[in-house]
């Protein structure tokens, strides 16, 4: 058969393979109509007729022919015919590994794997691999599964969503979503290798076929919303929905970020000897009775002694409940104390415990002595409390803290509770509290952390919180490490997190997003920032070397304006990446232009030309970066070099730095 006639051939293949996904939807839809009133079956017909919708992707991108004469099709969701065969195989089942994973060294049972290149429903070109002795015999290097798919991806210009990779998954990747649950895998991946759509791809992976780990849910965390906006489309694309997208700030909405910390202070809060401050603190507000109480129910008047008393607060204590928890304990036995003394001094054994019990609800004195005893709090008043009070900060941290480290700590507590201005470091603290208070916070089956690098030890509490079972992906890089605890080594992490089944380092070397002439010249920091790292290897060298472009400190704003103008005429997505102290200024030269310009922060990544804060262009790509001052974005992070990495590897296409200061040294041929 001729290529041509082949190319034919598989086209028809696909138009039958949306045929077979029309019908199913079809189906699906009628039994949505006609179903009953059941809440639970309308819920899970709207998500089958949701997944079986046409997105736009591509259903079908390649096929396998095994050494049995079996062939299967491979794409993005199981479909099959009216006989219930299957037309396409979902890239999460079994079968489809090898189409992944085959070799030329290791075929894995193939004869041959064809890959699609397709734009919506045309098929446009298809690449073969041929699995025999010949070509192992010739196989020099690493080799690319699908390039000319691969790179058409590449290729295809950027939005303000992130899509999914699920026809273009290298065989390294696939290692890594397909890994087993068990335990922590930490992902260390360099610019552009992949490893968010790994971790996305992994939870997906996870949950297929899995209705225990859908009912426990899965966490993906990661560092800001703007890097939520950026991702929140790849789970829906493959069809799952049993996940919480989310930041670690948004998991404590008791304390709402409005203030800001010293570097050093931020660090501090993150330090794990906070757990045991906290813990003490709470302890510190349990007091003893100097003297007993009296309560009068009906006519009789009974008194609990002061040692009776600080006995069952003793009691109590020694049980490890949560604090919330040993309250109410408490409450119950001094009420049980209270009932024994009436029943003796009536001579009654038929007096009503519970109507005794309720009654002490209305005694001043017995909540009073409860309140010394075991006073209530909560977690925000806790952290705001100590926060708030250096005799308090003190008492609880007098031999673990040095009193430079208390001082930095130490704030003016606002008006009211609400009114508080809480730091992100503090989020942490909070969520420590009411652990210890209420005991409780909701657990899921696996959780996927991007930018794990940066995670301080008390962020990692947690995350251990939320996934006591040690199941978890972290990812990240060490070079892109730039926050207060930026670290040099993933040990330094793992052991503040629970691993019951182990924790294992997995490394990508390839990177497939940024282009080699632009990782070269970033990779001249790795010796600084991460001596330990290798250089992320680039699949494809770059049409365009990168643009360095010196200029006087008053047209600087302007020229980086200029600079985004220019690259807009060619490629569809520009990022203007700024330092902190050249926002506004950067921002205002650009609305002087004609171009369709948004602020990341303000207004997501939809438009053409986005200016984006240099702390949060993490994990972003554009096809265009223009890179404004690196000496000053130096000065935005406790590892500002590391910062400067970050934004120089953003680009899918082309890089420009415009700056008037002298570059970092590093950067210098």
């Amino acid at each position: 058969m001729s290529a041509d006639a082949e190319l034919e051939a598989e086209q028809a293949y696909i138009h039958h393979g949306y045929a077979a996904l029309d019908r199913m939807h079809a189906r699906t839809s009628k039994l949505l109509e006609e179903a009953p009133n059941d809440p639970d079956l309308i819920a899970s017909l709207t998500r089958r007729v949701t997944q079986l919708t046409d997105n736009g992707r591509a259903l079908c991108f390649g096929r396998i022919d095994t050494e049995a004469g079996e062939c299967w099709h491979i794409g993005r969701r199981h479909v099959e015919d009216q006989d219930a065969e299957p037309v396409v195989v979902e890239w999460r089942a079994p079968i489809a590994v090898p189409f992944y994973r085959a070799k030329i060294t290791d075929p894995r049972g193939l004869v041959r794997r064809r890959q699609f290149v397709v734009d919506g429903r045309t098929l446009l070109s298809m690449a073969d691999d041929f699995f025999t002795e010949e070509a192992a015999s010739q196989a020099d290097g690493p080799h690319v599964r699908g390039r000319d798919a691969l790179l058409a991806e590449l290729e295809r210009g950027r939005t303000g969503q992130m899509l999914d990779i699920v026809a273009t998954i290298q065989a390294e990747q696939d290692e890594i979503i397909r890994a087993p649950i068990e335990g922590i895998l930490t992902v260390q991946g360099g610019p552009g290798s992949g490893k968010t759509a790994i971790g996305l791809h992994r939870a997906a992976y996870l949950l297929f076929g899995n209705d225990v780990l859908a009912r426990a849910g899965v966490l993906v965390v990661g560092p800001n919303r703007t890097f939520l906006r950026y991702i929140a489309q790849v789970l829906p694309s493959l069809g799952e929905e049993a996940v919480v997208q989310t930041t670690l700030t948004d998991l404590v909405p008791d304390a709402p970020v409005r203030a800001e910390d010293e570097l050093a202070t931020q660090r501090l809060k993150g330090d794990a000897r906070l757990a045991t401050v906290l813990r003490r603190a709470l302890q510190n507000r349990r007091r003893l009775l100097t003297e007993g109480f009296e309560v009068r129910h009906r006519s009789t008047r009974v008194r609990v002694e002061a040692d009776e008393a600080n006995q069952l607060a003793s009691t109590v204590a020694a049980r490890r409940v949560p604090y919330a928890a040993g309250r109410t304990a408490l409450r119950d036995l001094l009420a049980r104390a209270v009932y024994d003394r009436y029943t003796q001094r009536s001579g009654s054994v038929a007096a009503d415990y519970v109507e005794i019990s309720r009654s002490l609800q209305g005694s001043a004195s017995f909540k009073a002595a409860l309140d010394v005893l075991w006073p209530s709090v909560s977690a925000p008043a806790l952290v705001r409390e100590l926060l708030g009070s250096a005799t308090r900060l003190s008492e609880a941290a007098g031999d673990l803290l040095h009193a430079h480290e208390q001082a930095s700590l130490v704030r003016k507590s606002a008006r009211s509770l609400k009114a508080e201005r809480w730091t992100e470091a503090d989020g942490p603290l909070v969520d420590e509290a009411i652990e210890l208070i209420e005991g409780r916070v909701r657990t899921y089956g696996h959780a996927v952390v991007d930018e794990a690098q940066d995670l301080s030890p008390m962020q990692a509490r947690m995350l251990g919180r939320r996934c006591p079972n040690g199941s978890m992906t972290l990812l990240g890089d060490i070079a892109q490490g730039t926050g207060p605890w930026g670290r040099n080594e993933w040990e330094d992490l793992l052991a503040h997190l629970p691993a019951p089944d182990g924790a294992r380092i997995a490394e990508l070397r390839l990177g497939y997003r940024a282009p080699g002439q632009v990782l070269d010249l970033a990779s001249r920091l790795l010796p600084s920032i991460a001596p330990g790292l290798r250089p992320t290897e680039s699949i494809r060298p770059g049409r365009f070397a990168p643009s360095i472009r010196r200029v006087t400190a008053d047209v600087l704003a302007a020229s980086a304006a200029a600079e985004a103008a220019a690259l807009s005429g060619h490629h569809g997505s520009v990022a203007v990446i700024v330092p902190g102290a050249l926002h506004d200024e950067v921002r205002s030269a650009l609305a002087d232009t004609s171009l369709d310009t948004g602020d990341a922060s303000a207004n997501g990544l939809d438009h053409r030309v986005t200016v984006v804060a240099a702390l949060a262009s993490k994990g972003l790509e554009f096809e265009a970066v223009v890179v404004v001052e690196p000496a000053l974005i130096r000065l935005d992070a406790p590892h500002g070099l590391r910062l400067v990495y970050i934004c120089l590897t953003r680009p899918t296409q082309h890089l420009s730095v415009v700056h008037a200061e002298a570059l970092p040294t590093e950067l210098v041929a």
